[in-house]
This record gives structure tokens, C-alpha cells and sequence, in this order.
């Protein structure tokens, strides 16, 4: 399955993925897949958030290029219910897929 079949199931189902970014382990929750700058990428919290009130989540927005990502696979790690600021979103000029 390619990557982005992979992020598209994971913002369906509401999924964490593990990844490889620009060949570094990584792990985050997609929400949103488009075109930016005339690429196609991912919004995307990368990070960890524990979902418990008393611990702050120590991750953070990024906008990925699908062309820096590979081995993308679901997790059944939690996934982030946050919402990404306007600013986070800028990055998709042409947005295909977001979280419902």
C-alpha cells in the first residue's frame, strides 16, 4: 500500500501511524492530506499525547511532504483528538482528506 493509501486509512479510522521521516523513526496522527507548495503532504501531530489531563501532550504540528515519508503503518497507539491551529493548516492549499 503506498503512503499516502496508508495516511488516507489512518485519517478514515482516526489512526496513529509510525513512520520513517527523511529515514529517521517517527510517530504521529494524520489529520489531513492535500497539496501545498505544489506537493502533496500530510498535516500531521507528530508526537506523543497521553490523553491524560495532568500530562501535556509533547508533540507538535508539522505539514510532511509525502515524498520524505515511508513504512507508514497503523498503530493502536491513541491517536490526537486536538485541533490544528489556522496557521498549522496554511500548509494545505488543496485540502483531499481531513478528519471528520
Amino acid at each position: 500500500m503506498t503512503v499516502k493509501k496508508q495516511l488516507s486509512e489512518a485519517i478514515k479510522q482516526k489512526k496513529a501511524v509510525s513512520f520513517s521521516f527523511q529515514g529517521k523513526p517517527a510517530f504521529g496522527s494524520p489529520h489531513a492530506l492535500g497539496k501545498g507548495d505544489g506537493e502533496e503532504r500530510v498535516l500531521i501531530y507528530r508526537g506523543e499525547d497521553s490523553h491524560e489531563k495532568e500530562v501535556k501532550p509533547t508533540g507538535k504540528w508539522a505539514c510532511l511532504r509525502l515524498a520524505d515519508l515511508s513504512n507508514v503503518m497503523l498503530t493502536d497507539e491513541p491517536f490526537h483528538e486536538g485541533h490544528p491551529g489556522e496557521h498549522d493548516k496554511a500548509c494545505l492549499h488543496d485540502v483531499e482528506l481531513s478528519v471528520k
